[in-house]
């Protein structure tokens, strides 16, 4: 079994040669780079939470649904015995 530091070491590592080598072979200057990762940055945010608002409305019917189906449940049952 590996050591759980060993495999966080190689994470660690494996990122910072990847940012090193993201660096090293960037298609833009700087300052658009991050001009351009702001922008992404944005996107993702205003779809993920476009996205939790649908999942949190979604999960809101279903507990209504559930909530609604356990009262006929119950009422079905006191009435079968």
């Amino acid at each position: 079994m590996k050591r759980p530091v060993t495999d966080l070491m190689m994470l660690v590592g494996g990122g910072v040669v990847g940012a090193g080598l993201g660096l090293l072979f960037a298609p833009y200057s700087g300052a658009k780079s991050r001009k351009k990762m702001a922008r992404f940055s944005r996107t993702v945010t205003d779809k993920s939470d476009k996205v939790m608002r649908d999942l949190s409305g979604r999960m809101s019917d279903l507990t209504e649904t559930v909530g609604a189906m356990s009262g006929k449940a119950t009422r079905f049952m006191h009435i079968r015995h």
